[in-house]
């Protein structure tokens, strides 16, 4: 009977409680929204050098979105994305 004793229960209970919460932004960190933005940007130039038959303007849309994600793996390197915990 002593395993019921209200001390001896929740320390069992703490042994099972689950792993803490994710974070609450959800993935709105500024890594992601840099990254984002200048890739949407990078399309948009993609898209108009293929409206206007520019193989220039493409390779530059193109320029922009590999940047972007350089620029977003910098921002999460250095501390402004989503924590890793």
């Amino acid at each position: 009977m002593a395993e019921n004793t209200p001390a001896t229960a929740s320390r069992s209970a703490s042994n099972y409680l689950p792993p803490s919460s994710p974070p609450a932004n959800e993935g709105n960190t500024r890594a992601a929204w840099t990254a984002m933005i200048l890739v949407m940007f990078g399309a948009v130039v993609i898209g108009v050098g293929m409206v206007i038959p520019a193989i220039a303007i493409v390779v530059v849309g193109a320029v922009i979105i590999v940047g972007g994600l350089v620029v977003g793996a910098v921002l999460r390197k250095a501390g402004h994305g989503q924590p890793v915990d």
